[in-house]
């Protein structure tokens, strides 16, 4: 049996229960539906509240950013994001728990092959909106043209 240190339980689950908000928008981290969500972060919290001692509650959402919106104000009492310069200031950070690796997707036959190829006017990376990958600085994109249709994305 985990020893949890004075306070640490009254502090994650203030109310007697840990609600940790899970983002059903990435099958990374979870997968399945709000009424039977599984995946990773489902373990994790579910881990972390046996730690505690509490029952957890899943909060879940379709996408990161209203997990990370509902964290900002009080909702769930944990969250699983990337980590993020401008999330930092609003919420605080462990160390990972999983890394992601990211590519770019291309057709088949396009002539887009090195990320230097993708670094041009005209050229525009489309991102899902409200993902953590829009604001993410610093990229191997210095054009600005590049940038630009990335965050539009």
């Amino acid at each position: 049996m985990t020893t949890v240190p004075d306070g640490v339980t009254e502090d994650r689950a203030p109310e007697g229960v840990l609600r940790a908000s899970i983002n059903l928008g990435n099958p990374v981290p979870a997968r399945g539906t709000p009424a039977a969500p599984a995946g990773v972060t489902v373990d994790i919290a579910r881990e972390i509240g046996a730690r505690l001692g509490v029952p957890v509650e899943l909060v879940c959402f379709d996408a990161a950013h209203e997990s990370y919106e509902a964290m900002t104000t009080g909702r769930p009492d944990l969250c699983f994001l990337a980590v993020e310069p401008g999330r930092q200031a609003e919420v605080a950070f462990t160390a990972p728990y999983v890394v992601i690796e990211s590519v770019f997707a291309v057709d088949r036959g396009s002539p887009l092959t090195p990320v230097a190829d993708v670094d041009r006017p005209g050229v525009r990376i489309g991102v899902k909106r409200g993902s953590a990958w829009v604001p993410l600085r610093p990229l191997p994109l210095p054009h600005p043209a590049a940038r630009d249709g990335r965050a539009r994305g």
